[in-house]
C-alpha cells in the first residue's frame, strides 16, 4: 500500500480478494502514525529535494550512522531547519552540500556542531569551473598541422608554422568586446556598479561579470556546437577532403546518394575554417571538443586510454595556461583522495596564481565555506547515504504523481521499506 497507494493499490486489492477504494487506502496511509524524533542523530545529513521542480523544494534529514530517515520539512529555508535543531538537541556533525541555508542554519541553531560539505558537490564545482576555463582557450584545442602529419604518418612539417586560419568576429563578440571597453573606462573613472547598469542599460550582474573579466575572452559567452546532419557522413567527407576533393558542389552530390538529406549551406559551413586555414581535416569523431577535453582534465590518469593519454598531454603542451590548469585539478584530487584537507589553504592560492576568473570564483566561494571544505577533504562522512534516499524519493514522486500532497509523500518517504 505504501508503495503504490491510491488507484494501483486499489487494483491490486481486488486480486487479493480485499476490495478497498483507493480514497480509503490514501486514508489508512495518511493514519499512520508519525515518527516520534526526540534527540537529533549525533551525525545528520541535510539536502533538498523538489516537489515541484524549479518552483517548490523539501528537506530531507537522515541518520548517517544508521541510514534511517529522521524526518522531512517543507521547505528548504534556513529558518526552518535552524528551528528544527533548536526543538531537537544533541548533533554533533551536518553533512550537507555547498547550499549556504543550511550552513546557516548550523551556524545559527547548532554553533557547536561541524559541518562537512559533501565531497562531490566540491568536486563538481571543480569540474564546473574547469570546463569554463577550457572554453574560454577553445582555441588551443584544435590540433596543429604537425600534429596531424605526426598522427596520420604523412611526413612532418613540424619545422614550419602551422597555418593559422583567420578569425571572424561575429557580431556576439563584437558587442561583447565594446560592453567590456565600456564598463572598464567608467570604472577607471570611479563610477560605482549600480551607475554602470544604469548608463549602459544592463544588469547589476552583468556589469559585475564584464567588471571581473580581465579581457573580453573571459566572458565565455560562446555558441555551443550541436550535432548537424553532416555529421553522419564526417568520415567520408574528412577523407575526400583530405585526398584533394575540396568541391562543396560535388561532395555534396556524392553524400546526397549516400542518404544526406541536409542542405548544400549546411555542408558548406562545415567546411568553412577548413577552407580559410587549409589544413587537413581531422579525422571525424576525434575533434578535441570542450566538454571532451575537460573530461581528459579531470579524468584520472588510469581511466584513460592510451589515445586520450596522448591527447591530455598534446593538449597541456599547446597550451600553458591548460596545463596549469590540469596541474590544479591533479592537485586537488591528490589531496582528496588522501583526505589531506590541511593542503587547502595552499591550493587555493595555487588555484588563484592561474590567473582564469572561473577558478577565482571558485577559491572566493570555498574561502567562504573553508571549514565545511576542510573538514569533508579529511573526515571520512558524505552526502552518499543522502542522495540516495533523494533518488529513492523521485521514484515515490512518481508513483504518487498527480495523486499525493506534501503530507501523503512525507508519510510515504519516512515509512518506505
Amino acid at each position: 500500500m505504501l508503495a503504490t497507494g491510491g488507484r494501483p493499490a486499489a487494483r491490486l486489492t481486488a486480486h487479493l480478494a480485499v476490495t478497498a477504494s483507493a480514497n480509503s487506502l490514501l486514508r489508512l496511509i495518511r493514519k499512520l502514525p508519525d515518527k516520534v524524533v526526540g534527540s537529533a542523530p549525533r551525525v545528520l545529513g541535510v539536502d533538498d529535494f523538489a516537489t515541484r521542480k524549479g518552483h517548490i523544494y523539501a528537506t530531507i534529514l537522515v541518520d548517517m550512522e544508521t541510514g534511517e530517515r529522521v524526518d522531512v520539512l517543507p521547505d528548504r529555508t534556513a529558518d526552518t531547519f535552524a528551528a528544527w535543531l533548536r526543538a531537537h538537541p544533541g548533533v554533533q556533525l551536518v553533512c550537507r552540500d555547498r547550499g549556504g541555508a543550511y550552513a546557516e542554519a548550523v551556524r545559527s541553531a547548532a554553533p557547536d556542531a561541524v559541518q562537512v560539505a559533501d565531497r562531490f558537490h566540491v568536486w563538481k564545482n571543480l569540474c564546473d569551473a574547469v570546463d569554463k576555463c577550457v572554453a574560454a582557450h577553445r582555441v588551443c584545442l584544435a590540433e596543429t598541422a604537425a600534429e596531424v602529419a605526426d598522427q596520420d604518418g604523412t611526413p612532418s612539417t613540424a619545422d614550419q608554422p602551422a597555418p593559422v586560419p583567420p578569425q571572424v568576429e561575429g557580431r556576439r563578440a563584437a558587442t561583447r568586446r565594446e560592453r567590456h571597453a565600456a564598463v572598464h573606462a567608467l570604472l577607471d573613472k570611479g563610477v560605482g556598479i549600480s551607475a554602470i547598469a544604469q548608463a549602459l542599460g544592463l544588469d547589476r550582474k552583468t556589469v559585475r561579470r564584464y567588471a571581473q573579466a580581465p579581457s573580453p575572452q573571459d566572458m565565455l559567452s560562446g555558441p555551443v556546437r550541436r550535432g548537424t546532419c553532416v555529421d553522419a557522413f564526417l568520415p567520408y567527407l574528412h577523407q575526400r577532403w583530405n585526398e584533394g576533393c575540396t568541391d562543396t558542389a560535388r561532395l555534396f552530390a556524392e553524400i546526397q546518394r549516400q542518404g544526406y538529406q541536409g542542405s548544400k549551406r549546411t555542408l558548406r559551413r562545415h567546411f568553412q575554417d577548413l577552407r580559410a586555414g587549409g589544413v587537413p581535416a581531422p579525422k571525424a569523431g576525434e575533434e578535441l571538443t570542450v566538454r571532451r577535453a575537460t573530461r581528459l582534465l579531470t579524468s584520472h590518469p588510469d581511466h584513460l586510454d592510451e589515445a586520450g593519454t596522448l591527447r591530455l598531454k598534446k593538449l597541456r603542451a599547446r597550451c600553458p595556461e591548460l596545463d596549469a590548469v590540469a596541474g590544479c585539478v591533479a592537485a586537488f584530487a591528490t589531496m582528496m583522495t588522501n583526505r589531506n584537507g590541511h593542503l587547502l589553504s595552499e591550493w587555493l592560492h595555487q588555484a588563484e596564481a592561474t590567473g582564469f576568473q572561473p577558478l577565482r570564483s571558485l577559491v572566493r566561494g570555498l574561502r567562504q565555506d573553508f571549514d565545511a571544505v576542510t573538514a569533508g577533504l579529511t573526515l571520512d562522512w558524505n552526502s552518499g547515504r543522502v542522495e540516495g534516499n533523494v533518488n529513492r524519493i523521485k521514484r515515490i514522486k512518481r508513483d504518487g504523481y498527480g495523486r499525493a500532497g506534501f503530507d501523503l509523500l512525507r508519510l510515504q518517504i519516512l515509512h518506505a521499506d
